[in-house]
């Protein structure tokens, strides 16, 4: 699957969240995010097909 950077500001509390939910999953924030955006555009777009759950690859430049 092709990705995209972008920046998104969140409050310190999502933040925190994100973090917590993050070490609980075993999953990178970013993963997190783009499963929950994935949920939001497919609840009223029966049209749109989220991605499928693959595990997420760390590459080299990947933090630890």
């Amino acid at each position: 699957m092709r990705k995209e950077r972008i920046n998104v500001y969140i409050t310190v509390r999502q933040k925190r969240q994100l973090e917590k939910r993050s070490q609980e999953e075993n999953l990178p924030e970013a993963e997190i995010i783009r499963r929950a955006l994935d949920v939001y555009l497919a609840w009223d777009d029966p049209t749109y097909t989220p991605h499928p759950n693959q595990p997420e690859r760390k590459t080299h430049s990947s933090p630890a």
